[in-house]
């Protein structure tokens, strides 16, 4: 199913921003773009670490940045992108983040199987490691291909 849903023009690798909040609208630039989010997704994504602190921060990391659908979601989506230099967004536990997923989803449940298949990627440390490491959009979408 991810292999579905993943284009190429959904991965950005090495990208730069100045601290968490700029971090976020960067990864969300392909959804913007793709029409699948609004800006004022981007907004409630941000607010919402405001709130309630890095909760987004799920793993050593990575961090998996979405809001509720009716913040902006037009269409579902997702995206990934990785930063040159890692962003601190006050995760104790996972900082400093190499890699933002966008997830932009329509309602609460029609994204669950992408989750799952998004966890199984991510409980593997070497794959997750060689997507920190990978030098273009198309060396990450063959890693995130392979099983």
């Amino acid at each position: 199913m991810l292999n579905d849903e993943i284009k190429l023009s959904d991965i950005k690798v090495n990208k730069e921003a100045i601290d968490w909040k700029d971090a976020i609208h960067v990864a969300s630039l392909s959804l913007i773009e793709s029409k699948k989010i609004k800006t004022s997704y981007v907004d409630a994504m941000i607010r919402a670490v405001e709130e309630n602190g890095p909760y987004i921060v799920i793993t050593k990391h990575i961090a998996l940045a979405h809001a509720r659908p009716e913040h902006g979601v037009l269409e579902k989506g997702i995206s990934f992108t990785t930063f040159k230099e890692p962003v601190t967004f006050g995760s104790e536990m996972f900082d400093p983040v190499k890699l933002i997923i966008t997830l932009a989803a329509t309602d609460s449940e029609s994204h669950l199987d992408l989750l799952s298949e998004l966890s199984d990627i991510l409980s593997d440390k070497e794959k997750t490691e060689k997507m920190y490491e990978t030098k273009n959009e198309q060396e990450f979408l063959e890693l995130l291909q392979t099983v």
